[in-house]
């Protein structure tokens, strides 16, 4: 083989049939290269026509024990190229089995299943701990019920029909009048119970009124809290129930209609009692009140830790937080729409229009609390899930971090032309303040006013404010000196 002369590079398509035999022939497929003294035909073997071209530039002005070794070096390394992209396609599966293997998945779609199911329910048990085994909490719940319309409308026609029946009005105003109108007896007697509910509904409305619904919450409450506790003799005092007794209402409505000029016969007012329980259902009463008492820190535990064993377990946690977030928000709203179901088919249970309007203000009054926690985590939980969605590597959420840097960048425009020693200490602090103004929000919601959809909306808005804020401010004095001098 020649050594002498320059090699220059021809691309053409020779086959390796048409290369020439000799001393002076270095084949190598698809080029011809030339000498000084003669043709060369380099055959490329493996590679595609560009990767050709490209080794026929290569050599161009080589000596011809130069071609010969870079055709060599550049076989073997096709050859090296291929056995490696062999190994990945091998390898692979295997790489990616490890790393998260069939039970790692199961058991992470399983806690996470059980995750969202636990902080579903821990809503209920929560709300029904908060409210029974706080007197101050009890009261406030059930107060409101003697100024809804619907339930003081049923109530004055219960407290006046047991008025009518206590004082003898129907006796006492048949007795009154002459024989040959005894038969307006009856006619007198309602328009008279009639004046007496509209009486009895301006006293369970007003203000004093409610003072005394009030200390009859608080006394059955007491009293329901020691029969709870164990002791037995207590509910025996009672007649064997736990109940809200009903004669000061009675007391209270009679004054109010006498004071009208309606003269009722002389008698004592005893409406009896609403039961909250009888003597029959106290096992049954202790056992709900202890599950509700260890259900209302349990079932919050077993939620979190099951939420932190799902994130843990899981190869892609943020992608495992946007499913809880997301996943516990469906569970919330399914939550809220079967209490509307129940609050349906009790309400359609019912055949008295008057009755049934003052048995869905009950449930909802009870149950308002219930329905704000759940606005409320279901609020935040949605947060959570598109604040982990958000800087996932989807196209959308990527183009939505964009805009808000563009955003943010923008609005910093002006701040960056003014910058002093207050946005340098923000600039210097700003991880930190980020950081304090998400935990001061999530401390208001965990122990401020009682929670709602609202109020945790607008704790993260301001949140947000407060974060966009310091990211606008946050510009140092040094960097606009660095701005400036460049």
């Amino acid at each position: 083989m020649k050594e002498s002369g320059s090699v220059s590079a021809n691309t053409s398509s020779k086959s390796t049939s048409d290369s020439p035999d000799g001393p002076d022939a270095v084949v190598v497929e698809g080029d011809v290269v030339t000498t000084d003294d003669s043709e060369v035909v380099v055959v490329v073997s493996g590679g595609e026509h560009g990767d050709v071209t490209d080794f026929a530039e290569a050599v161009s002005g080589a000596t011809l024990d130069q071609v010969d070794e870079l055709a060599a070096i550049r076989a073997e390394n096709v050859e090296l190229r291929d056995q490696l992209n062999a190994q990945r396609k091998q390898k692979k599966p295997k790489a990616r089995s490890k790393a998260n293997p069939l039970w790692r998945r199961v058991v992470a779609v399983a806690l996470i299943v059980f995750a969202i199911l636990a902080t579903v329910s821990a809503v209920t048990v929560v709300w029904a701990k908060t409210t029974f085994e706080n007197e101050d909490r009890f009261v406030e719940t059930l107060t409101p019920l003697v100024k809804d319309e619907d339930v003081a409308s049923v109530v004055s026609l219960v407290v006046a029909a047991g008025i009518v029946e206590a004082t003898g009005l129907e006796e006492a105003v048949r007795e009154s009048l002459p024989v040959e109108l005894r038969f307006l007896a009856i006619p007198v007697t309602n328009a008279s119970a009639a004046v007496i509910a509209a009486g009895a509904n301006e006293v369970i409305q007003s203000d004093a009124f409610t003072e005394i619904w009030k200390l009859a919450l608080r006394g059955t409450y007491k009293a329901a809290n020691v029969v709870i506790s164990g002791n037995d003799r207590a509910i025996a005092s009672q007649n064997g129930q736990v109940s809200i007794n009903l004669d000061k209402i009675g007391d209270a409505v009679t004054k109010q209609v006498e004071s009208t000029g309606l003269e009722l016969p002389d008698a004592r007012t005893q409406l009896g009692s609403i039961v909250v329980y009888q003597d029959g259902q106290l096992a049954t009463v202790q056992s709900l009140a202890q599950a509700i008492h260890t259900g209302g820190w349990l079932v919050p535990l077993i939620a979190i830790m099951l939420t932190v064993a799902a994130i843990w377990i899981s190869k892609d946690r943020r992608r495992t937080v946007a499913i809880l977030g997301f996943g516990t928000a469906i569970g919330l709203l399914l939550s809220l729409i079967g209490l509307r179901l129940g609050r349906n088919a009790l309400v359609n249970a019912i055949e008295d229009v008057s009755r049934k309007s003052a048995a869905g203000a009950t449930w909802d009054i009870l149950l308002n609390r219930l329905h704000q926690l759940t606005w409320a985590l279901f609020v935040l939980v949605l947060i959570v899930g598109i604040t982990a969605w958000v800087v996932g590597p989807s196209s959308l959420a990527t183009r939505t971090r964009e805009w808000a840097s563009a955003t943010v960048s923008r609005w910093r425009g002006p701040t960056e032309d003014h910058a002093n020693s207050f946005t340098s200490f923000i600039a210097d602090w700003k991880s930190t303040i980020e950081v304090v103004a998400v935990m001061l929000g999530l401390l208001f919601i965990l122990f401020g006013p009682s929670p709602s959809g609202f109020s945790v909306l607008a704790t993260a808005a301001i949140v947000l404010a407060a974060v966009v804020a310091v990211e606008v401010l946050a510009v140092s004095d040094t960097d606009q000196a660095q701005d400036g001098t460049s």
